[in-house]
């Protein structure tokens, strides 16, 4: 009877175990969905990754089972089964990217096997430049690929001002001269022209009518479209600039900045900050139109400044003037980095007897490109050379040397690889300006384009 008892007490136990076991393995869980989708080619470089799963997961478990080839750091979060990973760069160009989740994550819930491991890949598009030309006349968008050398002429006719392309690289915005003497805000949407065989259509976003709506900044999360105004009377004058803000939703736009001020050159950072310079009270504003927080820095130049990766600085120029033979004065130009939301300033040109201008921080954030010229006699230049150096402003050092040629418009490409940048000749005032590209190291110079100006890169 004993031994009876005993056998059966081993085959519950062994069914109870058994449906146990079928029950864990029923609840394995399966990776559901994966955006970008495996095998996908033209991935933006700055496409995050996300992972759907088909219950709650350890987070740990994944994190520490994820493999990137190319190794990518980046930041993890979770919505409930959905994990999302944003790297700290973009992906490289042109490339494919190989993931490989290893097996052994684990679900929330105990009573579930361990997943098998998955592997997947995508292949990022290629980097595209994109400028204005030419710079003689009114002006189009191209976008040049610069490993082919083809050019595509984006748009025809248009009297192209100014110029800015979404963080994703989808949207294009520009500001375009009218028959009335204005200029009226356009918008490209780059999938629509993939959607209809490569016909980019210019779609009108504001008609300004006599009004010139010009420098377009769009918000890195798509929301809003900063712009200047300039209200034109019938004698043609033209009111001081005003920055105004477009959301893009309800294309419904309202002055930001004091009313009475003249505000121009809006730049959006990574974290919604909207910097402008108020040419009345001599300072750049930042304003968070999500908090309504607005931090003042004193600046007395006013020339065009550069966000921080992260947002957390805002970069510009400002001269100062002091005595010299002869009574009168030298103005040098520093670059100063001001704290945001602080407001507090520092600078990190640290040398004196040079001009330093439009700095432009790459997109880690680590460095700086800006343009140098040396006062002083033994050094003086007609043109201001490329230099580089680290973010806090040590070790400076130039990566051009042709002392004819003023540097500008630098652009980072989205991998921090390659550098683009435009040149003019001081010493003969009648060529145009030209479009260069090289190695984010000064190697490997090469121009592009005769005439071409104002590049963005687009990933």
């Amino acid at each position: 009877m004993k031994a009876r008892y005993v056998i059966v007490l081993a085959s519950l136990v062994v069914l109870v175990m058994s449906g146990l076991a079928a029950s864990a393995w029923l609840r394995r869980p399966e990776l559901l969905k994966i955006n970008p989708m495996p095998g996908e080619a033209n991935v933006a470089a700055t496409s995050p990754i996300r992972l759907e799963f088909s219950s709650m997961m350890e987070p740990e478990s994944v994190r520490e089972r994820l493999k990137i080839e190319p190794a990518m750091e980046g930041s993890f979060s979770w919505d409930g089964n959905i994990m999302t990973f944003i790297p700290d760069n973009p992906w490289p160009s042109g490339q494919e990217i190989q993931f490989v989740l290893e097996g052994g994550a684990k679900a929330a819930n105990w009573l579930a096997f361990p997943m098998r491991s998955r592997t997947w890949s995508f292949t990022t598009s290629e980097a595209y430049l994109a400028y204005l030309w030419p710079a003689d006349g009114p002006a189009e968008l191209d976008i040049l690929n610069p490993t082919t050398g083809e050019i595509i002429q984006i748009t025809h006719g248009m009297g192209i001002l100014e110029y800015s392309v979404s963080t994703d690289g989808i949207k294009i915005y520009f500001s375009s001269s009218n028959d009335m003497g204005g200029s009226d805000l356009y918008q490209i949407d780059r999938m629509k022209a993939a959607a209809s065989e490569g016909e980019y259509i210019s779609e009108k976003l504001l008609d300004c009518g006599v009004a010139q709506c010009r420098s377009p900044s769009v918000a890195s999360d798509g929301k809003y479209l900063a712009y200047e105004y300039l209200n034109n009377t019938p004698e043609g004058i033209l009111s001081p600039a005003q920055v105004w803000l477009l959301n893009l939703s309800s294309i419904t736009a309202i002055a930001v900045g004091h009313k009475a001020h003249e505000t121009v050159q809006p730049s959006w950072s990574a974290s919604g900050w909207l910097a402008y310079y108020d040419r009345t009270a001599s300072l750049y504003e930042a304003f968070n139109p999500a908090t309504q927080e607005k931090v003042q820095l004193k600046n007395e130049t006013g020339q065009p400044g550069n966000w921080s990766a992260d947002g957390n600085y805002y970069l510009a120029p400002e001269i100062t003037y002091q005595p010299s033979a002869g009574m009168g004065e030298t103005g040098t130009s520093h670059l100063l980095r001001y704290s945001i939301p602080t407001g507090a300033s520092e600078d990190i040109s640290k040398v004196e007897n040079v001009e330093d201008v439009e700095g432009t921080y790459s997109p880690n954030g680590r460095l700086i490109l800006f343009g140098r010229k040396f006062l002083d006699e033994a050094r003086w230049s007609l043109g201001r050379q490329i230099w580089i150096m680290n973010s806090d402003g040590s070790d400076p050092h130039p990566l051009t040397d042709a002392p004819d040629y003023n540097h500008y418009d630098f652009a980072w490409s989205r991998d921090g690889l390659k550098v683009a940048y435009v040149r003019f000749n001081q010493a003969k005032l009648s060529d145009p300006p030209e479009l260069w590209m090289m190695n984010s190291d000064g190697s490997d110079p090469l121009e592009l384009v005769v005439g071409g100006y104002a590049p963005t890169w687009i990933p």
